[in-house]
């Protein structure tokens, strides 16, 4: 996810501390000092795991290191309690140069919100199609939910009016309305959501607002948690009723095709409209077949060329079902992937990352890619150039199983 939702998630937990303080000890009032440390630890931790960002900046990784590394060992649950530790040493050891005197329930919030943020940040950044692969070392393979975009506003427009009434500065309430009211205008005007789901954000925000405005802390925590909980479970069904459906009716339609993998990503906002990528084994198990595409929930409301039409302008694409159109299909040699990843180190290094991988020979050069990232409006980040006999091998490849590890070992 992106940073600004794990920010938000992570002064969520902080006013929830908050408030547990507050009931554990009804007549201790909660301190300035306190609620700032709780609000900062919560805040560093639920974003500290991207630090191979920060830290890649200075070490200028070339871009496979990237892709193989991003989202890498800081994201492991492994590794979570030393992450946990380093943040909380450092308020620590900030607090013994100031001579600060922490209060025993300060040291113990502080400690548990830098755990949990961690952690939190794993779980949400394995909600989208991107993936991560938490269970290094015992299990290195990849983990998508396939359920939410990277940024996500409906829960923005969540988060941020219950932080709002419970901030208690000024300008960070300012800061944070500010961020609401930009978070509903790029709803309204960006082009990419339609004014149906638009209106249906703003309602929502509204009324979430005007609760909020109503009820105490308390209340309002409930009534978050559950907002985001019926968030994630709509995502969440959607998804799997797609997949399911995409699957059954691709292996009924073509008998002996094998569907090795549907990749899903909403659109921001939208629960109705979905990219699609399939990876399709096809009879012979000569060839492979990858299509790009868009699948709509409810055609009968909004035809998949009502939602193609909101982030592209592309004319040409095969419809199949009513629900479905591909805008991009592939079909590629099995024994050329293979042959790829055993005698080419630079590719079977790539291949770690690659989910839909497809390649192709553009003026006598070879470019391996993943289908996931053509979008069609900006360059694939994915795409690499290989070369054919490549003199060195990439140096500090991690252990990770290869997405396609269906095909490759097969």
């Amino acid at each position: 996810m992106d940073n600004i939702t794990h920010s938000l998630v992570g002064a969520l937990t902080a006013e929830s501390a908050l408030a547990f303080l507050k009931i554990k000890s009804p007549d201790q009032e909660v301190s300035r000092r306190t609620r700032i440390s709780f609000w900062l630890s919560a805040l560093i931790a639920n974003n500290f795991c991207d630090i191979d960002f920060v830290i890649s900046l200075f070490l200028k990784p070339t871009h496979l290191q990237y892709l193989l590394h991003h989202r890498g060992h800081t994201h492991t649950f492994i590794l979570a309690p030393l992450e946990a530790a380093l943040i909380f040493l450092g308020f620590w050891g900030w607090g013994k140069i100031r001579k600060v005197s922490w209060e025993k329930r300060e040291l113990w919030g502080m400690g548990f919100l830098s755990f949990l943020g961690i952690v939190l940040h794993l779980l949400l950044d394995s909600l989208n199609q991107y993936g991560i692969h938490p269970f290094w070392p015992f299990y290195n393979g990849w983990i998508y939910a396939d359920m939410m975009f990277i940024v996500e506003p409906w829960l923005w427009v969540t988060l941020l009016p219950l932080l709002f009434f419970a901030s208690h500065n000024k300008y960070l309430r300012a800061f944070l309305g500010s961020i609401f009211i930009a978070g509903l205008g790029l709803i309204w005007f960006s082009g990419f959501i339609p004014w149906a789901i638009a209106l249906a954000v703003t309602l929502w925000s509204a009324i979430l607002f005007l609760l909020f405005m109503y009820y105490g802390n308390h209340t309002r925590l409930a009534i978050c948690y559950s907002a985001i909980s019926l968030i994630c479970l709509t995502f969440s069904l959607e998804s799997h009723w797609v997949k399911k459906e995409i699957r059954e009716r691709f292996e009924a339609e073509q008998p002996g095709v094998l569907v090795n993998d549907v990749i899903l990503s909403p659109f921001p906002s939208n629960p109705v409209c979905w990219y699609v990528v399939t990876v399709e084994t096809l009879p012979t198990r000569i060839n492979i077949k990858l299509r790009r595409g868009v699948v709509t929930l409810f055609s009968n409301l909004y035809s998949p060329e009502d939602c193609l039409h909101l982030v592209s302008k592309k004319e040409n694409f095969s419809k199949t079902h009513p629900q479905v159109i591909w805008t991009t299909e592939i079909k590629l040699p099995l024994e050329e992937l293979k042959r790829l990843s055993k005698e080419n180190c630079v590719a079977a290094a790539q291949l770690k990352f690659l989910r839909a991988p497809f390649w192709y020979r553009q003026e006598g050069k070879l470019y391996l890619a993943d289908l996931r990232f053509e979008t069609g409006t900006r360059g694939n980040f994915s795409k690499m150039e290989i070369p054919s006999h490549p003199s060195d091998c990439p140096r500090f490849v991690p252990p990770w199983l290869e997405p396609r590890s269906d095909l490759l070992n097969d």
